[in-house]
């Protein structure tokens, strides 16, 4: 299998996760104190299915994150693709948000078939 990310950036990407996986673990944990669920949700842009609790919400996300970076890590090619169609994102997309799932043709919120 062939590295898609040399040494250097497959570095920044994970460091970029663990960054985005800490953020959502602070934010659960103050959900988890009585913080206002629905202002930490919307402050990080969090996509979700209608009628989700922001708990829930922000679990999927961290799950989410960690299985990026379990991707990355194990070299798996669906690291870095479009969850709807599989188009490539690329580092530099992903260099700025490690955690992307999709392409500017599926944004969040879309329709899915």
């Amino acid at each position: 299998m062939t590295n898609r990310f040399d040494p250097e950036t497959r570095v920044t990407l994970r460091r970029g996760l663990m960054r985005r996986g800490q953020e959502l673990a602070t934010k659960l944990a103050a959900l988890l104190a009585g913080a206002d669920g629905d202002r930490l949700v919307r402050a990080l842009g969090l996509d979700a299915k209608p009628g989700a609790r922001p708990e829930e919400i922000l679990r999927a996300a961290l799950d989410q994150v960690e299985q990026r970076r379990r991707w990355l890590d194990a070299d798996d090619d669906r690291y870095g693709r479009c969850d709807e169609c599989g188009v490539d994102l690329g580092a530099a997309s992903l260099l700025e948000m490690p955690w992307a799932d999709r392409c500017k043709a599926h944004p969040p919120g879309a329709a899915r078939p």
